[in-house]
């Protein structure tokens, strides 16, 4: 499906809607009703890819945007026309066409077209790709440059195919899919395993990234300090001291998101015709009691009184 907007509001609620909430601004002296842009997106199997075009602008996905959705991504972010200016990390790179950048959909960033440029948008689940690869955290915010022959081969690959996916049947689809993955897992171990140092993760980038699987299973009834740190290979001492310097311990702050959740679907009338107690259950709560316990603590209202008041 190509789509052709040509007002920057239309843009700003496109983009939120085909990958995740962001808020862009114009970086010339176009008016609003002038601006024009250009997607295009397409289903290949599991994921998605998607082709994007404008005019000059500045992208950002701060942490209000994080907080309006809980669903984690990567978006792995071609280059194919013009430069892109990234933050992402604590990292900045400067994208060339054939460069590409993976982000995070749970990490703020800011991406920032100076000209008109084209990207590509390979959208897929963050616990899919660690299935697959398992450290794709060490690489948020690098440039992966061309100059590489596998991330020269992958970037070509995926222009290619950006190109012609609506041309595409299903059955086509699903091998390009394949084959894009393929690619991007032989271009990361290639960069795992070339003389180019890659920044260790600190205890802080760590806890970043211990948080990001968090909130990946939080509706998991299993998860809790046992689950985490043998998803993480750490030990439960190490966990718990990262915690220690947010001041909150590892089941508070679980249940603080969890707390969260609720609130959010109690107040919100699309979530009217489900009962609390299956809100409750959804959002990973076993006990219901336990449950109304620690919402009235938090909110100094009952789930209900809540969900009445936002009514």
């Amino acid at each position: 499906m190509t789509t052709l907007i040509t007002s920057l509001d239309s843009f700003n609620n496109e983009i939120s809607n085909s990958f995740c909430p962001m808020s862009c601004s114009m970086l010339s002296q176009l008016k609003k009703e002038e601006f024009n842009a250009l997607i295009s997106s397409k289903r290949l199997n599991r994921f998605s890819l998607a082709k994007v075009s404008s005019n000059p602008i500045i992208a950002q996905r701060s942490k209000l945007d994080i907080a309006k959705v809980t669903d984690a991504y990567y978006l792995i972010k071609f280059q194919l026309t013009g430069n892109c200016s990234t933050k992402h990390y604590g990292r900045e790179a400067r994208l060339s066409p054939g460069d590409f950048i993976i982000c995070s959909s749970s990490e703020p960033y800011q991406l920032e077209f100076q000209t008109n440029y084209q990207q590509a948008v390979f959208a897929m689940p963050q616990l899919a790709l660690q299935e697959m690869f398992q450290t794709p955290d060490d690489y948020l915010g690098l440039r992966m440059g061309n100059e590489e022959p596998t991330n020269g081969m992958l970037a070509q690959f995926v222009y290619s195919l950006s190109q012609r996916m609506n041309q595409l049947n299903p059955e086509a689809l699903q091998s390009m899919e394949a084959n894009l993955l393929d690619l991007l897992i032989t271009s990361l171990k290639n960069q795992k395993s070339s003389h180019k140092k890659i920044v260790e993760s600190s205890p802080e980038q760590h806890l970043q990234r211990i948080k990001r699987m968090i909130n990946m299973h939080i509706k998991d009834f299993r998860l809790g300090v046992d689950f985490i740190a043998q998803t993480e290979n750490i030990s439960k001492r190490y966990l718990h001291m990262l915690f220690k310097s947010q001041n909150i311990s590892v089941s508070k702050y679980i249940q603080q998101l969890r707390l969260d959740g609720c609130y959010k679907n109690l107040t919100n009338p699309e979530f009217n015709n489900i009962s609390i107690s299956n809100i409750a259950l959804e959002w990973g709560f076993g006990d219901l009691s336990h449950f109304n316990r620690c919402f009235k603590a938090q909110y100094s209202h009952t789930p209900r009184q809540i969900r009445l008041r936002g009514v």
